[in-house]
């Protein structure tokens, strides 16, 4: 099993954040799949194709899958609250990417640690 790279997914997770902005605003940066759905974004990708087989008995691995999710769904909120013309309830609802993203940075984190020692 080859060793997994949780520096390289929380990079890819940052940069995603960035240009999830951009995407919202109209400059790109993102495809629509990447922005609105969880299995088609990098960590997405990842966690459906490896982490959830190799490693769902580690509890955060559950965890991820679950905040990764809402962090998904947050974007589908903010995207349609933003094409309904309620751009301010779009803008409090962005407010809420932030702290959710710092979890599943936070979950990547126990992640490493727990498959380093073979917790």
């Amino acid at each position: 099993m080859a060793a997994i790279d949780f520096q390289k997914f929380r990079l890819k997770h940052m940069s995603w954040r960035l240009k999830l902005k951009d995407f919202l605003d109209g400059k790109g940066g993102l495809s629509e799949k990447q922005a609105l759905s969880h299995r088609e974004c990098s960590l997405g990708v990842w966690l459906y194709s490896e982490g959830l087989t190799q490693h769902k008995h580690l509890p955060d691995m559950t965890k991820l899958e679950k905040v990764h999710k809402d962090l998904h769904d947050t974007v589908n909120s903010i995207i349609s609250l933003k094409t309904s013309g309620k751009a301010e309830e779009a803008e409090r609802e962005f407010q809420k990417i932030g702290p959710i993203s710092d979890s599943i940075i936070a979950l990547l984190d126990n992640l490493e640690k727990q498959v380093k020692t073979g917790a």
